[in-house]
């Protein structure tokens, strides 16, 4: 239900416009970059072609605000497609009115769960913006986010919770503190075969709570414009609209 998983990026000169993505374009297998600014002008646009070309980038992402109508037109003017709605959400977990008590299905994940959690990712994140551009390689895509519940239970998220059935992990929430202070909710997933049961919803109640003992706050979490049920489902937890911004892909050749 959430996007955009977290990778090590090396910058190159930080004066640049742009810098190569060394996860990503390691993993799709093409020479992939980030514009590192999130305003354009006609100038800055030409840069960044400019850029491109001596680096050899197949893609370059750009993240822009939605209330920067300028940079919008530019982007397109420019051969930019628009991937995704990026929609962050708040939530002030120590201010909670309710606490809820945990589920008896609910538990931390194990490494022996990996593989089940596997195959809930292969097919759960699928509006986000990878597979809606257009370019990638669906199986690719969903690897991705295999990938990522793997790492978070690894070790790369403070917690991961699971909900069990018949001593079988059918959901997973993932979450982490965040260096400047407050906390995250990574990756939210429920088995198709078990959607609408509420598991999601109660996931992310405990997942609150963990951020609400630990006295993290606020807690945000990044999904899709175009996810409405994840907006709703986060909504009804308590999370309000905190920022939206644009995802933009340029390929190049």
């Amino acid at each position: 239900m959430s996007s955009t998983p977290q990778v090590t990026i090396k910058m190159s000169d930080p004066s640049e416009v742009a810098r190569i993505l060394d996860w990503d374009s390691h993993f799709f297998g093409k020479t992939i970059g980030r514009v590192n600014i999130d305003k354009l002008t006609p100038a800055l646009a030409t840069e960044i072609d400019h850029w491109a070309k001596i680096n050899h980038a197949d893609c370059v992402y750009f993240l822009a605000g939605s209330n920067d109508p300028t940079s919008s037109r530019i982007a397109e003017d420019f051969g930019y497609h628009l991937t995704d709605i990026r929609a962050t959400l708040c939530h002030h977990a120590n201010t909670a009115a309710e606490q809820f008590s945990k589920p008896s299905n609910i538990r931390e994940a194990k490494d022996t769960d990996i593989a089940a959690l596997r195959m809930i990712a292969h097919d759960a994140h699928q509006d986000t913006r990878f597979y809606f551009d257009g370019h990638f390689d669906l199986l690719k895509c969903a690897e991705l986010y295999e990938i990522w519940i793997e790492k978070s239970v690894r070790g790369s998220s403070a917690v991961v919770l699971v909900w069990e059935e018949s001593e079988r992990p059918v959901g997973y929430g993932t979450a982490n503190t965040l260096p400047e202070g407050g906390g995250s909710i990574g990756l939210v997933g429920v088995d198709s075969s078990f959607r609408g049961r509420h598991i999601g919803h109660q996931l992310i109640q405990q997942l609150l709570e963990w951020f609400a003992n630990k006295q993290v706050d606020p807690v945000y979490v990044v999904t899709q414009g175009r996810n409405v049920k994840a907006q709703s489902l986060y909504q009804r937890c308590g999370f309000t609209t905190h920022s939206v911004e644009l995802w933009y892909h340029k390929w190049y050749g």
